[in-house]
C-alpha cells in the first residue's frame, strides 16, 4: 500500500475551507498564518466599506476585512461560528472575517477543475480552481486570496494605512518577534477545551464511514480508508472515560502524528488554530486525572477565564496497543521489524467483510480502495443486468456492479446500510454494491478451507476462493475471488 497519510505529495494541496453565505471556499494553508475568534475591532474612519476595522493582535495592528462585504454579499451579524482567517500578504498580516471555518483538507491536484466562466458572488479572477467533493454535491472554490487581498491600488493601500496609523488604537509595540509561541489546534470534548500542537496535526477531516474492528480496546472506534490507507480511529471521549456521543455535523477527525504511527482522533468539535505565548502555558496540575505525560500543559488565556488542556499525542497510546487492529506497517505507519511483517503476510488474511441477505462475504483488503455510502448512480442503456450503472467518484467515472443481481438473488431496495465498495484491481477501479459492510477482519489462514463444489445459497463456487470458518465454525465467510467476479470488465 502507498503511504499517502504519512508522506506529503507534490500532487496534493492542503486547504483551509470556510463558508461565506451558501458558498464554500478554500485557501492554501501556506497562506494562512492562523485562525482566531472575532476580536474587539476598532472602526477605521474613511476606510473602504469592506474594511471592518483594526484590532490589536499581540502588539501589532491587524487590519480586518469583512469577507461578505468584500464579495458583495449581504452583511451579517457575527456569531459564535464567525472566525477571522489571518492571511500573510507580502509579509504583512490581514484578517478576513468568514461565517464559519469548515475544516483542513488535502485534495489531489487532479481533482481540481478550472473555474467556470460565471461564478456567484466572487470575481473569477481570484479563483484558481474548483474542487468537486461528495460526487459533485459539495463544491469548494479555491481562492487566490493573496492576489485578491493585493488587488487594492497603491492609493487605496496608502489611504488605509494612513487611516490605521491615524486612529487612536492602543497598540504596544514590543519586540514580538522574540516572543516564543506555540501554535495549536483547539477542540472540544464535552465542555472542556483541548489542543494539540499544529505540527502534529496532519489534516482535519469530516467523519467518514468507520468500519468496526472486533476484539480491541473500547476506545478504538474502528478504521477508515483514506487515500488507499487504513487509519485507526481513537475516540477520545471513550479514552478519557466520558459519556459516548453520537457523530453529528460538528464531529471531526484530527489525523495526528502519534510518534511512530498515525491515527485519527475523534473529537466533538474543532474550534480554531491559534498561537499561544509560552509565557501563558503552565505545567499540568498534579491532581490531574490524566497521566502527567499525556497532558503537556495548560494554556491560560483571557486572564485565566479560558483554559486549554494541551495534549502530547505520542504519550496517549503506544504503537503496540494499536498494532493489533492493523495490517502492514504501511497501513498505520507502525514500525515493525521485517520478520514480523513477513510472518503476518504468510500466516494471516485480512478482509473487508460484508453481507448480501444473511450471507457474509469477504474481499481481500489489498483490493479495497475505499468504502462509501450509496451515491447517485447513472443508468447505462443496454448494459448487463448486473451493472447498476456508473458513479462519479471525485471526477472519475466508475462502473458499479450490483452483487445481488450478479448472483441472481432477489432485488432489494437501497437502505441506509447499503454501501458501495471501491475495488482497485490492477489499477482499474470498480464499485460493488452490497447490503451492508460488517468490519475489517484479520484471522489466521489456517481457518480458511477450500469452497465446496456446491454452495447452499446457489452462488457459483467458481467465484469463491475459500471459506473462512470462525467462532468454531459458527461463523462462515465466503471469500470472493474478486478477479473472477470482475472478469466481465
Amino acid at each position: 500500500m502507498a503511504t499517502g497519510i504519512n508522506n506529503a505529495s507534490f500532487t496534493e494541496r492542503q486547504l483551509v475551507t470556510f463558508q461565506l453565505g451558501e458558498d464554500e471556499f478554500g485557501v492554501d494553508i501556506m497562506d494562512v498564518k492562523e485562525i482566531i475568534r472575532v476580536p474587539d475591532i476598532t472602526k477605521v474612519p474613511n476606510a473602504p466599506l469592506y474594511v471592518e476595522g483594526a484590532c490589536n493582535l499581540r502588539g501589532n495592528v491587524l487590519p480586518i476585512i469583512d469577507g461578505r462585504t468584500w464579495f458583495n454579499m449581504e452583511r451579517k451579524d457575527k456569531d459564535e461560528n464567525s472566525r477571522v482567517i489571518v492571511i500573510d500578504v507580502d509579509g504583512k498580516a490581514t484578517g478576513v472575517i468568514v461565517d464559519r471555518v469548515s475544516e483542513v483538507m488535502r485534495v489531489n491536484t487532479a481533482d481540481i477543475e478550472e473555474p467556470p466562466q460565471i461564478v456567484r458572488n466572487v470575481d473569477s479572477d481570484y479563483l484558481n480552481g474548483v474542487v468537486k467533493l461528495e460526487s459533485g454535491n459539495r463544491l469548494v472554490m479555491l481562492l487566490d486570496v493573496v492576489k485578491a487581498l493585493s488587488s487594492n491600488t497603491e492609493e487605496e493601500r496608502k489611504d488605509e494605512g494612513e487611516s490605521l496609523t491615524g486612529n487612536n488604537v492602543m497598540i504596544h509595540n514590543h519586540e514580538t518577534e522574540s516572543i516564543k509561541e506555540e501554535q495549536l489546534v483547539s477542540f472540544l470534548l464535552d465542555s472542556e477545551e483541548y489542543a494539540i500542537g499544529i505540527m502534529k496535526v496532519k489534516e482535519i477531516i469530516r467523519t467518514p464511514q468507520i468500519v468496526k474492528v472486533p476484539n480491541c480496546e473500547a476506545y478504538i472506534e474502528g478504521v477508515v480508508s483514506i487515500r488507499n490507507n487504513l487509519l485507526p480511529i481513537i475516540n477520545l471521549r471513550t479514552y478519557f472515560g466520558m459519556e459516548r456521543l453520537e457523530v453529528n455535523d460538528y464531529t471531526r477527525i484530527l489525523v495526528v502524528d502519534m510518534g511512530n504511527f498515525t491515527a485519527g482522533i475523534l473529537v466533538d468539535k474543532v474550534l480554531e488554530v491559534l498561537r499561544v505565548p509560552i509565557s501563558v502555558i503552565q505545567p499540568p496540575p498534579r491532581f490531574s486525572t490524566q497521566n502527567g505525560e499525556q497532558l503537556k500543559g495548560v494554556a491560560k488565556l483571557n486572564n485565566g477565564k479560558r483554559m486549554i488542556l494541551m495534549l502530547e499525542p505520542s504519550k496517549l497510546i503506544s504503537a503496540d496497543e494499536i498494532s493489533g487492529i492493523g495490517g502492514t506497517d504501511e497501513t498505520y505507519g507502525v514500525e515493525r521489524d521485517e520478520k514480523g511483517i513477513a510472518t503476518q503476510f504468510i500466516d494471516e488474511e485480512q478482509l473487508v467483510t460484508f453481507k448480501i441477505d444473511s450471507v457474509e462475504y469477504g474481499v481481500k483488503i489489498a483490493n479495497v480502495q475505499e468504502i462509501n455510502r450509496m451515491t447517485e448512480v447513472t443508468k447505462i442503456p443496454r448494459a448487463p443486468h448486473f451493472i447498476e450503472g456508473i458513479v462519479n467518484l471525485r471526477g472519475n467515472v466508475i462502473p458499479a456492479l450490483n452483487l445481488r443481481n450478479f448472483f441472481n438473488l432477489p432485488d432489494k431496495s437501497i437502505t441506509d446500510a447499503t454501501r458501495i465498495i471501491i475495488i482497485d484491481l490492477d489499477g482499474k477501479r470498480t464499485g460493488i454494491v452490497v447490503d451492508s459492510v460488517s468490519e475489517v477482519l484479520r484471522f489466521e489462514k489456517t481457518l480458511i478451507e477450500a469452497p465446496p463444489e456446491t454452495l447452499s445459497n446457489g452462488i457459483d463456487s467458481d467465484y469463491v476462493e475459500g471459506v473462512g470458518k470462525l467462532d468454531g465454525g459458527k461463523r462462515m465467510i465466503l471469500i470472493l475471488d474478486i478477479r473472477k467476479v470482475l472478469s466481465f470488465s
